[in-house]
């Protein structure tokens, strides 16, 4: 049950018990209303006093009538003959008689008093007094004791049953959910909360434990990013010292033939740095974007233009891989900073080069789109594997765990084309399969005539 439920669930049943307290009390506690209706008009205690006395010689009716009036107001009432003999009385400590004063102001025709919260009446027989009640109004308000009572019952069953254990379910995992927020920050980055709650404190659970993995896939990697960076640097570094050696001994056809391989290494780890620090400057995620991102130098960028620079870049580089790409409509452009564009395209040709075999061909296509214009590269190598697409665009991750020179990189490529993007007001999208290829594809805004 969702927690909103539960609380109002509980609301229910700490309601639906004060009201059958109260309910009950009704029955059972002295009428406030008819006690405070007595205080503010006496002659209905006078009142009821003639009624006892209108029995006083039938002791089991002026028994009944007693009770009654004990019961309905929580009046006491005492009868008494003329000299002070006691007839009846409604509690077991009776009223004490009239006063000689009392007695003197019981005169007719009014044949009441009422002195200092004492009520007195009255009856007569041939002109002279024959009995009199003296009725009073409880010594302590008996009525407000027992609705406390009542009252604190009530209050304490809810809590009992109600608002403690409600707040101990929800006190008690927020408590265990602080403890393991506190593990995480100390560096325990294994520790998961449970989750099996199906309410908001479940949901929060999940999102701790979501949050937990994430930040353990963040750090590993971090320190795979280390690794694979030491590797690249690992090899023309290597290289850079056999050619130094080789130039302490004056063996210039060596320089010569390193020299080549060099200048290639040197521009693969110029394109590594660039991307680490255009991926970080383009960080969308992160912290003040519109502060930190790079101003984008926009102009006007025909699809014709960008597409021969991209084609012109891949067969010098890799003059053996077959580039295949239709001639795109000349009216369609966008408004691009032509470095970074090229750039994202660039990475996108070069996984499919990397990821598929030498003699299949990569596609690279441009098109009008709804949203847009639709760049396209397809390969038909080994695909992603579905267990790692959720993950494709995530900084540092690769698909190839290897730290081959074919597949080398640090997991930069595609995040960097997906920030390039959305930093043009575009998207990027893919579909692979399996043993099957890839089809990657960034859609941006189409430049307008207005614009």
């Amino acid at each position: 049950m969702r927690l909103l439920g539960r609380i109002w669930l509980h609301g229910a049943v700490l309601s639906a018990a004060v009201t059958t307290v109260f309910f009950f009390a009704r029955f059972v506690m002295p009428r406030e209303d008819a006690i405070m209706a007595m205080r503010a008009h006496p002659a209905l205690v006078l009142g009821l006093a003639d009624r006892a006395l209108g029995v006083r010689d039938d002791a089991a009716a002026l028994d009944r009538e007693l009770r009654a009036v004990r019961g309905y107001a929580s009046l006491e009432i005492a009868v008494y003959r003329a000299d002070g003999t006691l007839v009846a009385a409604s509690s077991a400590t009776p009223l004490a008689p009239a006063t000689p004063i009392e007695l003197g102001a019981l005169t007719l025709p009014a044949r009441d008093v009422v002195t200092g919260g004492r009520y007195v009446a009255g009856a007569f027989h041939g002109g002279r007094l024959d009995a009199y009640a003296v009725a009073a109004m409880p010594r302590s308000p008996m009525f407000l004791l027992h609705a406390s009572a009542l009252l604190a019952l009530a209050v304490a069953l809810g809590l009992f049953f109600v608002a403690v254990p409600l707040s101990r379910s929800i006190a008690r995992p927020l408590g265990e959910l602080g403890v393991l927020a506190r593990e995480l920050g100390a560096g325990n980055l294994g520790v998961r909360a449970p989750a099996a709650r199906r309410d908001e404190i479940g949901d929060l659970a999940r999102s701790f434990n979501d949050m937990a993995a994430q930040i353990q896939r963040l750090r590993s990697a971090e320190r795979r990013l280390l690794g694979d960076v030491s590797h690249e640097l690992r090899t023309p570094l290597a290289r850079i010292r056999v050619v130094l050696e080789l130039a302490s001994d004056a063996d210039l056809e060596g320089v010569r033939r390193y020299q080549a391989e060099i200048a290639t290494d040197l521009s693969e780890l110029e394109q590594l740095l660039g991307d680490i620090i255009v991926a970080s400057q383009l960080d969308t995620d992160g912290e003040r974007w519109e502060e930190a991102r790079p101003p984008l130098r926009v102009r006007p960028l025909p699809m014709a233009e960008l597409l021969e620079a991209t084609t012109t870049r891949f067969r010098e580089r890799w003059p053996n891989r077959r580039l295949v790409c239709d001639a795109p409509d000349q009216a369609l452009a966008v408004a691009a900073d032509p470095v970074l564009l090229r750039r994202a395209l660039d990475n996108l040709v070069d996984n499919a080069r990397k990821y598929s075999a030498d003699d299949q061909p990569i596609e690279l296509g441009v098109g009008a789109d709804p949203a847009g214009v639709r760049i396209e590269v397809v390969d038909h190598g080994v695909g992603i594997d579905r267990a790692d697409q959720p993950r494709v665009f995530t900084p540092f991750f690769r698909a190839d765990r290897s730290r081959t020179r074919s597949t080398g990189g640090v997991g930069l490529g595609l995040v960097l084309a997906r920030r390039i993007a959305m930093a043009h007001g575009g998207t990027i999208g893919f579909h692979s399969e399996p043993g099957g290829g890839s089809r990657f594809w960034i859609v941006l805004p189409a430049l307008t005539s207005e614009a």
